[in-house]
């Protein structure tokens, strides 16, 4: 599995041989359960995650209630200082929501890494503008889209969250209840059967 990992990196620049080798000898990649949760809403943010395998889920407590507001999966990152207070406290939730094979790094090793091979600087910066753009189109979709249209960006962007998610965190994740959903893919699905005839 260390292989999709370099082959991740080797989208943003080529890897020497002795590169490669050093992440697939000193890089761990950990499995961790379906509903571990990584991080909790008031912790300091220490680690990073690389999916390998899997998925993850981000979500707020909002008067006890679930409040999704993004979904992770294979080949992307998850950086938790994206979403934290101004006391440098998480904002929000982290949980895998599948079994997932992760890379773990927290900021020293990542640091320790850019000091070793300080190529990989730009790649990481690239990796991080556009996670920070990722989740700023997160929050234009909250303002911007009725639900319906967030499901309809959902299909058409991340099919693949469709079967392998729980209906009620889709839910959460456009902003409805359960019941208003199946009520939103009914009429979807009979637009596009109208189209069809």
């Amino acid at each position: 599995m260390i292989e999709k990992l370099i082959a991740y990196f080797s989208k943003f620049q080529a890897l020497s041989e002795d590169v490669k080798n050093i992440i697939r000898n000193d890089t761990e990649i950990r499995v961790i359960k379906k509903g571990t949760i990584l991080l909790k809403e008031g912790q300091i943010p220490k680690d990073n995650y690389f999916i390998i395998k899997g998925s993850i889920r981000q979500y707020y407590l909002k008067n006890g209630e679930e409040k999704t507001s993004n979904f992770f999966i294979e080949e992307e990152w998850v950086l938790p200082f994206t979403n934290i207070n101004k006391d440098g406290k998480s904002a929000c939730y982290l949980e895998c929501i599948e079994d997932s094979h992760l890379v773990i790094a927290d900021d020293k090793q990542g640091n320790d890494f850019l000091e070793e091979f300080p190529e990989f600087y730009k790649t990481s910066q690239l990796i991080l503008e556009k996670e920070i753009i990722r989740q700023q189109n997160e929050i234009a979709k909250y303002v911007n889209q009725s639900p319906e249209e967030r499901y309809i960006d959902l299909q058409k962007n991340h099919s693949e969250l469709i079967n392998r998610v729980p209906q009620y965190q889709i839910a959460s994740y456009i902003g409805v209840k359960p019941e208003s959903l199946s009520r939103i893919r009914k009429r979807i699905a009979t637009d596009l059967r109208l189209k069809k005839e």
